[in-house]
């Protein structure tokens, strides 16, 4: 279970968390730019504003979190982690999109390839220090597989920055798919270790089986490997189904354990329904690949349904459970002996988190019109403004009432 007592400086994750929030702004506006070609910057440009600003830091943020009160690596340099590395990723995920907006500029790729090198340095020393951790348990091994994802997608990512800004003669078409499969594995890798302790502490469902917390995050990893081997064998071949096994297995285990929870009232729990619901979706689709794998609506679908669909509605959920129980439990630790401290609910009351559901629901036939018209793209960039907007006044809130509750603090 975790221990709570190793968690970071609250301000730590909060900064992450808040930067994935505004990262929605830009996203919106990128789906406004149309361009029937792939791979096509009206792609390259919100995959990567999603994947990096908007998911990247909700996910380094909770990675953070995780592998201090799991895997019992403390946070040594709190400050450089909350200044530094966060700044860094900021300015990078800032530099790579100006990029791709300016039409592959050299100067701002060149500029990104150096900002992602030292994020990749700096990932390097936490790598090392989880795997010197003596945790053994399934979500410490899928952080660890997860965070050396991470870093394998970063350097790929700048391989190919490399050929793009700096006329390297690298193979970038067999860069690319690589790339692809390294960051699809980083962003599962980590829901999977992060959901063998959520699922069971908030949802209230059964335990994942002990054999796919002992072998799932090995079985996934082992598959993109395959993959990844195929790929640079025989390019030519569908080598979707190496993938799509795992990751199949892994929604129709959560989809029974979601179904067995012992709180069908839990307001989490849509998000949750949610989010594996397009997970599996995602591998219905997948097959797709064998026979209509260069086709532009595919390619957008597989990426929402992935990112936009599976990981995003994730993390907001998470974002209205994380937050309020974090402002919680420092203020409880700040608190004297038998001082009540106000409840979970009084930060973000059950209707907020509701709200946003409700949202997150409204934008999938949004963003299954901009999969079929890419030009079609402002309904989606509204409604993606709308989620940003209510993310910031809830958290407003709850920053607010985290504030009054320290000043009510006996001295």
């Amino acid at each position: 279970m975790p221990s709570f007592d190793r968690a970071p400086p609250l301000s730590l994750p909060v900064r992450y968390f808040l930067a994935a929030a505004c990262w929605l702004l830009p996203l919106a506006a990128s789906l406004l730019r149309t361009d029937n070609d792939y791979p096509s910057l009206s792609l390259l440009l919100p995959l990567h504003l999603l994947a990096l600003g908007v998911l990247g830091n909700a996910m380094l943020g909770a990675l953070l979190q995780m592998v201090a009160v799991v895997s019992g690596v403390p946070c040594l340099r709190p400050t450089w982690w909350r200044l530094g590395v966060w700044s860094l990723w900021q300015l990078a995920t800032a530099s790579l999109c100006w990029g791709f907006y300016q039409g592959l500029a050299p100067p701002w790729l060149q500029l990104a390839s150096v900002l992602f090198a030292l994020l990749a340095a700096a990932l390097s020393g936490l790598l090392y220090g989880l795997w010197r951790s003596p945790a053994a348990d399934g979500s410490s091994r899928g952080l660890r597989l997860a965070l050396g994802l991470l870093l394998l997608t970063l350097l790929l990512g700048l391989s190919m920055l490399a050929v793009l800004g700096w006329g390297r003669p690298w193979p970038l078409l067999s860069l690319l798919p690589l790339h692809r499969l390294a960051a699809q594995g980083w962003v599962l890798l980590l829901v999977m270790a992060v959901a063998q302790v959520v699922a069971p502490m908030f949802l209230l469902t059964p335990a994942y089986p002990g054999w796919w917390q002992r072998h799932g995050a090995t079985l996934w990893l082992l598959a993109l490997l395959a993959g990844a081997g195929g790929l640079l064998w025989q390019p030519q071949w569908s080598w979707w189904w190496l993938a799509w096994l795992p990751l199949a297995l892994f929604a129709a285990l959560s989809l029974r354990l979601l179904r067995a929870s012992r709180r069908p009232q839990e307001w989490l729990l849509p998000y949750w329904w949610l989010a594996f619901a397009l997970l599996a979706l995602l591998a219905v689709l997948l097959p797709l690949l064998a026979w209509q794998g260069s086709a532009p609506w595919l390619a957008r679908a597989l990426a929402w349904c992935l990112l936009g669909g599976f990981a995003l509605t994730l993390v907001v959920g998470m974002l209205y459970r994380i937050v309020p129980f974090l402002l919680w439990l420092h203020l409880k630790n700040a608190a004297p002996p038998r001082h009540r401290v106000p409840a979970l609910h009084a930060f973000v009351p059950e209707t907020a988190a509701r709200h946003s559901w409700r949202a997150l629901l409204l934008l999938q036939p949004l963003a299954a019109l901009w999969v079929w018209q890419p030009q079609l793209g402002w309904p989606l960039a509204l409604a993606l403004l709308g989620l940003l907007a209510l993310l910031l006044w809830h958290f407003a809130a709850a920053a607010r009432q985290y504030r009054a509750a320290r000043r009510a603090l006996p001295s």
